[in-house]
């Protein structure tokens, strides 16, 4: 790694802890001690366990998103459990959302291929998130009755999404007169990869146009539904882990502000970053700072632990498949 380089890569990490260190402050201002505590101390525990299952599914149900989008074999889904697994992971220990980095090249070993097609399918796997996003968004402010406070960062999340969207499905459905120009595009994003901007340009160009129509755009639909009822399930157990009984669209308000704040280059573990987004959507129902605080931080407990579980059992099954590999040789 170059001087310049390690530089700016310490600057982003040094800008995630200072975000992250903003964030936790900004959020501790309202919550008071003794609050905090009964908080924690009035916790459901069944309904953290339900919750870490839940978080697990989410998961497994990501991984099966990316291989469809992938368009790989089931045999292969062992390989994307696992790198989706160290990519969570990865991005609660590593500011920048690292992970994203580490899943494509630890797919990329698995399946024994370039690094092409699996960061043209990840690319596609967070532009399917992000058209989740822009859909929650768009449903919270047509049901909501509180839609004249969330009006503008509504408005302003919807137009971003739909912007970058509307982009990529007129890529998708040109026939690649302007590869040129998007690899262009492209080439400086790409720089820090060891992949032709022409030749990435061209993965994500098929795979976008296999995933147009047919089978495939069901099926992924499919997924993209189910991941959404697993974060759903997430954010409404434990809500009821705290006793709240809210409207039945609060989980998704939260988990809006949960999910555009993650985008963030938070510090590791998106501290300060998931409390101010608690605090901000619960506070819309009159939910205490202490409570959403202490929400939380259990929730992202529970996220840090089944992520470091799975990633453990991913790391063990990838140790276990290399040694059977090199016995048989």
């Amino acid at each position: 790694m170059t001087g310049w380089r390690r530089g700016k890569h310490l600057a982003a990490v040094g800008l995630g802890f200072a975000l992250s260190a903003f964030f936790l402050w900004l959020s501790l201002r309202d919550v008071d001690t003794k609050g905090l505590r009964e908080a924690f101390a009035s916790i459901n525990y069944v309904s953290v366990l339900l919750c870490a299952v839940a978080v697990a599914t989410g998961v497994l149900l990501r991984a099966e998103r990316w291989r469809v989008i992938a368009g790989h074999p089931a045999a292969e889904r062992g390989s994307f459990i696992r790198a989706t697994s160290l990519g969570v992971m990865s991005n609660l220990v590593i500011p920048g959302r690292a992970g994203e980095f580490i899943r494509v090249v630890v797919l990329a070993k698995f399946i024994r291929s370039s690094l092409a097609g699996p960061l043209a399918s990840a690319l596609i796997d967070r532009l399917a998130d992000l058209f989740v996003l822009l859909a929650s968004a768009a449903t919270l402010y047509a049901v909501s009755p509180i839609e004249e406070i969330l009006d503008q960062w509504l408005i302003s999340l919807f137009v971003v999404a739909s912007g970058i969207l509307l982009m990529v499905f007129v890529y998708a459905k040109s026939s690649g007169g302007g590869a040129a120009m998007a690899a262009g595009i492209a080439g400086r994003w790409l720089r820090r990869w060891p992949i032709q901007p022409q030749v990435f340009m061209a993965e994500l160009h098929a795979e976008f146009r296999r995933l147009v129509g047919g089978w495939q755009n069901i099926k992924l639909t499919f997924l993209m539904i189910l991941v959404l009822g697993a974060d759903y399930c997430v954010v409404s157990t434990l809500l009821w882990g705290f006793d709240l009984s809210l409207p039945i669209e609060a989980p998704l308000l939260l988990w809006v502000f949960l999910a555009a704040g993650s985008a963030l280059p938070s510090a590791p573990g998106y501290v300060g970053i998931y409390q101010v987004a608690a605090i901000w959507a619960l506070s819309l129902y009159s939910v205490t700072a202490s409570i959403a605080f202490a929400l939380a931080s259990v929730l992202q407990l529970i996220v840090i632990v089944v992520a470091f579980t799975m990633a453990g059992l991913a790391a063990r099954e990838a140790i276990r498949s290399q040694f059977l590999r090199h016995s048989n040789r």
